[in-house]
């Protein structure tokens, strides 16, 4: 019966309030998400200084690592589910289901036993000095043993919001990220542990988190079971369909890595240890700011997903719409915010340290000049994900990140430093827009000859 409520309410709701509905508790998880590694900043900041807010940093592109792997898996398996549960076939929603676990928990062993041989490597190419390398070892080999209940936590979550309980999949994510703020309270101030109390909080709370998201598929009202028998086998088509849509994803989130990486060395080259903990404050903030608009966008696609395989093609379109232009709205009045009050954010981090908030509050507001443009960018991505266009997502993700970040990104900083490092990132907001729009308006096109009579 719940099922067929579920069923009746995507298909009839209005997509504002399916919108809301699905935003809601996915802010709500992705800020929990995003306050595993902002927390830890907070309090290390506050206590170690800005050598533990670089230390973090140049171990962050580690972790967005272990992150690709989730989307690669998780928005992968979202968008077959969201179809499957719209065909309303059920079975094949669960072996989708399962399959993405057993693919999750094999790639989570395999990230742990080549982060903990290779992690000299990444802090070296992260852009990790001398003086940060000792503390920023110390915080990376802990959390590398959280990242298999990481990848798993994200990957139900996604299996869970596809099929219709965005509230339990917020909470897999919130509980996770409140136990991490109290555990960092206990070992970072309390026993005065420093990056490793961090580090250590930080994998207790992803185990929690894991756990939590696997009890949902055993509680009488949920819409999915996880079956053993579909954990422990391989269907050929589940894994073909989820790398098939998950594989932009992984990418644009490697890409982050790549970024990231470069960023950090070149603050590290241009600007030395202040301008690395400079980009890790930014870089957290970015993740903190943006997420209402994200969360829309990643509302969309269960919605564009679940209708497009029920054949609702003028539901799909006012879906784009609304998301849009809600997302328009909210970059930019960010972007008025950003511009005007960014030291008050950076003063989160660190409220002593002035050069600090300075040179932060600087790289906020270059990097974030094509801000006001994201809106069309990320509702194009959800769209393409819910109607499990992956080949178009991949092409898409090149162009923008091939084309419009990473020239920029090799180019500028020869020429106007650490300010052409920060520059690269307003060149790929707008570039990245105009291709998102012209493969928006072509979706659509295609979207309206579809749902056209005979």
């Amino acid at each position: 019966m719940q099922e067929n409520n579920q069923q009746v309410f995507m298909e009839n709701e209005s997509i504002s309030r399916l919108i809301t509905r699905f935003a809601g508790p996915a802010l709500i998880g992705m800020l929990a998400n995003a306050l595993y590694n902002i927390v830890d900043r907070i309090f290390v900041g506050h206590i170690v200084g800005a050598k533990g807010i670089a230390a973090i940093a140049v171990s962050f592109p580690c972790m967005l690592l272990s992150t690709s792997i989730g989307f690669l898996i998780g928005i992968g398996a979202a968008s077959r589910i969201s179809i499957l549960m719209g065909e309303g076939k059920r079975q094949k929603a669960e072996q989708t289901l399962g399959n993405s676990l057993s693919i999750s928990l094999v790639l989570g062993v395999l990230f742990l036993c080549g982060g903990r041989l290779l992690f000299r490597q990444i802090l070296g190419l992260s852009g990790a000095s001398e003086t940060i390398y000792p503390i920023a070892s110390e915080y990376l080999s802990v959390v590398l043993y959280g990242v298999l209940f990481s990848i798993v936590s994200f990957t139900l979550s996604c299996g869970i919001k596809a099929s219709g309980s965005p509230s339990y999949a917020m909470g897999s994510q919130a509980i996770g990220a409140m136990a991490n703020i109290v555990l960092d309270a206990l070992f970072v101030v309390c026993l005065d542990m420093g990056v490793r109390g961090a580090a250590l909080a930080t994998v207790i709370s992803q185990v929690i988190s894991a756990v939590w998201a696997v009890v949902y598929f055993f509680l009488p009202g949920a819409a999915l079971r996880l079956r053993r028998r579909f954990v422990l086998s391989v269907d050929r088509e589940a894994f073909a369909r989820i790398f098939a849509v998950g594989v932009p994803s992984c990418l644009v989130q490697l890409n982050f890595v790549l970024v990231h990486g470069m960023i950090t060395y070149t603050s590290n080259r241009y600007g030395g240890d202040l301008a690395v903990s400079a980009t890790g404050i930014f870089v957290s903030l970015d993740s903190l700011l943006f997420m209402p608009a994200v969360a829309i966008a990643d509302a969309c696609q269960p919605i564009v997903g679940f209708n497009y395989g029920a054949k609702k093609i003028d539901r799909v379109i006012a879906t784009v719409r609304t998301g849009v232009l809600i997302t328009s709205v909210f970059y930019a009045v960010s972007f008025i915010i950003i511009m005007t009050n960014a030291e008050i954010f950076v003063r989160m981090f660190n409220s002593t340290d002035q050069e600090l908030i300075r040179t932060t509050a600087t790289a906020m507001r270059f990097a974030n000049i094509g801000l006001p443009f994201m809106g069309i960018s990320i509702v194009n991505s959800s769209l393409l994900q819910g109607l499990g266009r992956g080949r178009e997502g991949m092409i898409l993700a090149a162009i923008r990140f091939g084309l419009f970040l990473w020239m920029p990104l090799l180019i500028l900083p020869g020429i106007f430093g650490l300010y052409g490092a920060w520059g690269s990132f307003p060149v790929s907001d707008i570039g990245g827009t105009v291709a998102s729009g012209l493969s928006m308006y072509y979706t659509i096109k295609r979207l309206k000859k579809e749902g056209r009579p005979a």
